[in-house]
């Protein structure tokens, strides 16, 4: 049996680029460690490489976020067109399982571990069902990936990641994981057996990736009696890794510490705002700002590079906050913003409801327009055009050689752990990539006015293809 396992992705300018960097998505791996030991396959990550749509294959597993379902749409109607079956799944397909009904052969509602297998199963005797939910097992369940099948040669900054946890405790009104996905961690034992065996590591750059990891997992905190377990069990192996979790661990100087000692180095937390009110409307209440100085500074001086998110859109966001934001980092000694996004309420979160019932979402919404990059409601107190003005602005402020070698200036010397300067180093071109969402001058950044990619308006056109409306 032929498989392949595709994980798509759509640029968020819209235009045909790909983003190669350290972090990817690892579905294709875990997919792959679900399938049978005899079965051909193969592994593509659209943020790294075109998809061969002339090879064949017998089953298809496509991955996808929201923003590229339209795209994915595409790839599985042209392959279904020669008779290879396609399996849709993840948060899109689970949530909207009868519109993706309609262009994959099955789609995949539960978790991997118990549903891949057994449509593998049914597809084998010719009796693919078109829903696989079965209950999942939780996360002891999860199978080791199959980082063997990792083409480094495709992303030669890539790092293999693995996943300790799924899930998050929080229930942030924005978030996709909320009310979906509990949070539950696998045994420690299991989680350091699959490092020490089975991870295979980027031999690129002459050795500087070798050793290093990523946990994959929403939030490695969520449990921070887990957290502590888990670094203890790391500390005699001597491997470099970084991980996103929540600011609450940040507070902890005691488990941040312990996190550095047991080989920890990058962390990325979602501060999403340093203005109160917008915290409050996010009902993120694990987020102290009066503290975000002093967690900072404690990160970067026990070793570890912390670098957070930002989101413009919010109901707290005013002119005012929005036009000091750079004056009010300034303030701050240590500059580590990599990523500036735009709020989207995606259609499974509280918010998404809640600008349904009042009315605030913007007309014409497509599934293409919820990527975190497009304006997709009204926020109370700026118009969109005044939002996303704010946006491309601040894109422009933050993402400067200027800002990159501030950031190096104030953290290269915060710290002699060992790995620590390397990593600080690795880390300054991430300032720069806020840039790139705004590359493209022809977008408004506001959903129902952008038109999609032009080879997916092209296809879909050709195909007879509709977009998701979603408002």
């Amino acid at each position: 049996m032929r498989i392949a396992v595709i994980s798509t992705y759509t640029h968020p300018t819209r235009k045909a680029l790909k983003e190669p960097s350290v972090m990817q998505s690892a579905v294709p791996e875990l997919i792959a460690g679900l399938c049978p030991a005899d079965a051909e396959i193969e592994l593509y990550n659209e943020k790294e490489s075109d998809i061969p749509l002339d090879k064949h294959w017998d089953l298809v597993f496509f991955s996808y976020l929201h923003a590229y379902y339209e795209h994915t749409k595409v790839l599985s109607t042209l392959l279904r067109q020669r008779g290879i079956k396609t399996i849709a799944g993840g948060r899109h397909a689970r949530f909207y399982p009868d519109d993706a009904a309609q262009w994959f052969d099955a789609v995949i509602i539960g978790d991997p571990e118990s549903n891949v297998p057994a449509a593998i199963a049914d597809f084998s005797k010719g009796q693919l069902a078109k829903r696989y939910e079965l209950p999942s097992g939780g996360a002891a369940d999860i199978k080791p990936y199959r980082y063997d099948l990792i083409d480094f040669s495709h992303n030669r900054i890539r790092l293999p990641g693995i996943e300790a946890s799924r899930g998050c405790p929080f229930t942030c009104n924005f978030c996709v994981l909320t009310g979906w996905e509990k949070y539950a961690f696998r045994p420690v034992q299991q989680v350091i057996d699959e490092i020490e065996t089975k991870m295979v590591w980027n031999k690129n750059w002459f050795g500087l990736f070798d050793n290093t990891f990523i946990f994959l997992d929403n939030n490695l905190g969520g449990s921070p009696k887990y957290l502590r377990a888990l670094c203890e069990a790391l500390i005699p192996k001597k491997r470099i890794w970084g991980c996103a979790l929540t600011f609450n661990i940040l507070r902890d100087e005691e488990l941040v510490k312990l996190m550095a000692k047991a080989g920890c180095r990058y962390i990325y937390t979602g501060l999403e705002s340093l203005n109160p009110e917008s915290i409050t409307s996010f009902k993120k209440g694990q987020n102290k700002l009066s503290e975000v100085q002093e967690v900072i500074a404690r990160a970067f001086n026990s070793g570890i590079l912390l670098s957070f998110g930002l989101l413009v859109g919010s109901d707290g966001d005013t002119h005012t906050y929005l036009r000091t934001l750079p004056d009010v980092l300034a303030d701050l000694k240590y500059f580590s913003i990599t990523f500036l996004g735009i709020v989207s309420p995606y259609p499974e979160t509280p918010i998404y409801t809640q600008m349904q019932q009042e009315g605030r979402l913007l007309p014409g919404t497509i599934s293409r327009d919820y990527d975190g990059y497009t304006l997709c409601h009204r926020p109370l107190q700026m118009t969109p055009q005044e939002t996303v003005e704010h946006f491309q602005w601040l894109c422009k402020e933050l993402g400067t050689f200027a800002n990159m070698a501030r950031h190096y200036a104030n953290t290269l010397g915060s710290s002699n752990i060992a790995q620590y300067k390397k990593v600080i180093l690795a880390s300054g071109p991430e300032i720069l990539s806020i840039r790139n969402p705004i590359s493209n001058k022809e977008r408004t950044y506001i959903a129902g006015l952008d038109p999609i990619e032009a080879w997916d308006r092209e296809q879909m056109k050709r195909l007879n293809i509709a977009p998701q409306m979603l408002s």
